[in-house]
């Protein structure tokens, strides 16, 4: 129950169960913060108002911590049909710091001026270079730091829900859902069946990027030699609009993935061949 106390001859609240009135001004009970500013003049009234105190300070901050780290696990599950890729970050890379990490990492952080000038990246290089993930950081950056919304995605997935939604589905309306996001990583560019209509569901997704002049980020195994001198009428309107929208950026390297699980073993040998006793 809220109470009302008199200070300087003007009422105040107090809540008697966590506050305290000593000496004329009003206390929080747990952290001792004075909860009544100076008084002051509006208009000819004098006013005293209140603050938060610490405690009340301390529980907005968390509750608008747990906010965001729900909005940030939603745009992840939203962003990314795997969930290991929502735990890759630039601070966990394994491999040397080539320059398509610096590029990665700088696309990340001036993504604003690359969002303002629809610039994207094409990440070429062979099986398991990294391109997915340093992919993949460039989303969780963006996520966890930036709050905007990402989606990644490859051609098989898109192509399997469009003919699997058939005639109830309203491919305009999937496509866009896709295609509307600040960014769009398009994942393992050329695994798709090579069939006329994957190519044209292809070019209808990277078109609508173009149209709407938002970046895009692509990863393939191909070549850019491949996408850049490709014979095929379809393939060629397809990497004309990449080579447009994209900067080529080649990943190089061992295999990633084999590196990493190579490192997961050697962290954890001891355990796995001594049960945790040093040997």
């Amino acid at each position: 129950m809220i109470e009302k106390v008199l200070i300087e001859g003007i009422e105040f609240p107090l809540n008697p169960e966590t506050d305290a009135f000593i000496d004329g001004h009003v206390y929080c009970k747990e952290c001792g913060e004075q909860l009544d500013l100076e008084p002051i003049n509006l208009l000819g009234n004098i006013h005293i108002f209140s603050k938060k105190c610490l405690c009340d300070r301390k529980k907005e901050e968390e509750l608008e911590k747990r906010k965001k780290l729900q909005h940030i696990a939603s745009l992840k599950k939203s962003c990314f049909k795997s969930p290991v890729a929502g735990n890759y970050r630039f601070s966990s890379y394994e491999g040397e710091k080539e320059q398509s990490y610096t590029v990665a990492l700088n696309f990340a952080k001036n993504f604003e001026e690359m969002q303002k000038d629809n610039i994207g990246l094409l990440f070429y290089g062979s099986v398991g270079s990294g391109k997915s993930f340093l992919a993949s950081c460039i989303a969780n950056y963006l996520i966890e730091e930036k709050l905007l919304s990402v989606k990644m995605r490859n051609f098989a997935e898109i192509i399997n829900d469009l003919q699997s939604g058939g005639f109830s589905l309203d491919k305009n309306k999937y496509i866009d859902s896709i295609t509307n996001v600040p960014l769009l990583i398009l994942d393992d560019l050329g695994i798709e069946r090579d069939t006329s209509y994957a190519k044209e569901q292809v070019y209808n997704v990277i078109n609508a990027r173009y149209q709407k002049q938002k970046p895009t980020i692509i990863t393939t195994n191909l070549s850019f030699e491949t996408i850049e001198n490709t014979k095929e009428m379809e393939y060629q309107r397809i990497y004309s609009r990449i080579i447009e929208m994209c900067i080529p950026v080649v990943v190089v390297g061992q295999d990633y993935r084999k590196k990493i699980k190579s490192h997961k073993i050697k962290r954890h040998a001891n355990s796995l061949l001594f049960g945790g006793e040093e040997r």
